[in-house]
């Protein structure tokens, strides 16, 4: 006799089936309610469950409200599920649940959105994206170096506060502009004023691990941004030259006197 549904795959225990009527759908099985294992802090769906983080994720990445039904579409569930677990998140207060405003006859639909509170749990391949736009620099251009230098001042100018019209910061308020713009897009550093000798150590780098591959790419925006930063805001103080790397996640760079862009 034929089986009343198609095999389980291997381990089917771990699995469930979901999808509309006549079309089997075999997925991870959901542990969302599963409470005897504390969630993990560095679990990227917060302790929620494959198919509920799943369901935030599409959430946070549609940016705007949605009904079970368009949910369940997407994400291939059967809307019973789709609609458990969106109001499960909203129990959660991880989903804000209303009703929809209507002004013509008719049943008003129920909308979900994410609520502020929500942690993300959208999986984003940043750094591989870099090292891919980083390996076509490095490979493409005849000069990629320069390229890299001349769009991290483009972008520094552009991050950093710019200068009142007709003033000059003094080379101490240059400094702090330099480091509190570093600073917000994630590096750490400070300077070093000596006799003959003035620099910036930086201790954190937030392009380490692309750095590590392509310096001569990654260590030239750097080195713009900073020269942006300090042309922007009408430093008497540039950036000429960087050390990259010296050490694990150590990099110099070594300013000197100039005159505002």
């Amino acid at each position: 006799m034929p089986a009343e549904h198609p095999t389980a795959p291997a381990g089917s225990e771990r699995f469930a089936r979901s999808g509309r009527p006549g079309v089997e759908r075999w997925r991870p099985m959901d542990r969302s309610t599963n409470t005897d294992d504390p969630p993990r802090s560095d679990d990227p769906a917060h302790g929620l469950g494959p198919t509920r983080a799943r369901v935030l994720a599409l959430l946070q990445d549609a940016g705007e409200p949605m009904t079970a039904s368009a949910v369940g579409a997407r994400l291939g569930l059967h809307v019973n599920s789709a609609r458990f677990h969106l109001d499960a998140l909203a129990e959660d207060a991880l989903v804000v649940r209303e009703r929809e405003d209507r002004s013509t006859p008719g049943r008003p639909k129920v909308l979900y959105t994410v609520a502020q509170a929500a942690p993300a749990v959208t999986h984003r391949s940043y750094r591989l994206l870099a090292e891919i736009l980083t390996s076509i620099l490095a490979g493409r251009l005849p000069e990629p170096s320069a390229a890299a230098e001349e769009a991290g001042v483009a972008w520094g100018r552009y991050l950093a506060p710019a200068a009142p019209p007709y003033q000059r910061a003094d080379r101490s308020e240059s400094l702090v502009r330099l480091v509190d713009t570093l600073d917000r897009i994630g590096f750490d550093s400070h300077v070093v004023d000596e006799p003959g000798d003035l620099r910036l150590e930086v201790s954190h780098c937030p392009f380490l691990e692309v750095a590590e591959q392509h310096h001569d790419v990654v260590c030239a925006v750097h080195l713009g941004l900073m020269r942006g930063i300090l042309e922007q805001t009408g430093a008497t103080v540039r950036a000429t030259g960087l050390e990259p790397l010296v050490e694990p996640s150590r990099c110099i760079a070594h300013l000197g006197a100039g005159e505002p862009a």
